[in-house]
């Protein structure tokens, strides 16, 4: 839950107080500082902050501030606002986008960093291909939710994928991917996931680094290397 906590704004200590006060309904300081072992001045801090966020709010009992957490179902709406509200700018600011040039270099991190990415080829419809050592993803437990959660949406989108993985991995499957492995050794370390004319390059680092590179003639050039080690590969 922390996690997907952080990924709509919520810091460390905001989401174990939040969720702290979920469980007591309303609480003191004092009584969150006895649930999460936060120092005191340090909770008064956050606290504040998730009054502002319109996260939590109060109300005063005997000189006492008793804090209430902002109903879940409340936050969702507020979200689903803004996304609305920036929706409709989209248009507006794509305008403002200069030309982009050749080739574009991004630096993303983590599990937001994947988040990106996967999101983006579920908007787009973008069919893909990977190939290189992705037993480390897949095998990470902070991301197999991730990974799985994607997996279904592009299923049920009817997207596509073809992937050449290492002899002995478990990799996840769809009903529309088609999916071929190779010898150790003959995998490229660097593990490559391509969607249009993007190249996505992870580097199993903690937490994960991603590099994202927008180019059509390096696109390429990678579709031509996948296909070289596609006729190379063997059907399970």
């Amino acid at each position: 839950m922390k996690e997907i906590l952080h990924s709509i704004g919520f810091d460390e200590k905001e989401s174990k107080i939040y969720l702290a006060l979920l469980k007591a309904g309303q609480s003191s300081v004092s009584g969150l500082l006895k649930h999460t072992q936060i120092e005191r001045r340090t909770i008064y801090d956050v606290l504040e902050r998730l009054v502002q966020k319109g996260h939590a709010s109060y109300f005063e009992e005997n000189k006492t501030k008793i804090f209430i957490p902002t109903k879940p179902e409340v936050i969702l709406t507020e979200l689903e606002q803004k996304k609305a509200m920036f929706e409709k700018i989209i248009p507006k600011l794509s305008q403002l986008e200069k030309n982009p040039k050749e080739v574009k270099v991004e630096i993303l991190k983590g599990i937001k960093g994947l988040t990106t990415i996967f999101h983006e080829i579920v908007e787009k419809n973008q069919n893909h291909i990977s190939f290189g050592d992705l037993s480390p993803l897949i095998y990470k437990k902070k991301y197999n939710r991730l990974i799985k959660q994607f997996l279904s949406t592009i299923e049920k989108k009817g997207l596509k994928e073809k992937i050449i993985y290492t002899k002995g991995d478990n990799i996840e499957k769809i009903k529309n991917g088609q999916y071929r492995f190779v010898e150790k050794e003959m995998v490229f370390p660097t593990p490559t996931l391509i969607y249009g004319n993007t190249i996505i390059q992870y580097v199993y680092t903690d937490p994960i680094t991603i590099i994202k590179i927008t180019s059509k003639e390096i696109a390429n050039t990678h579709k031509k290397y996948f296909n070289y080690f596609w006729k190379l590969a063997k059907k399970k």
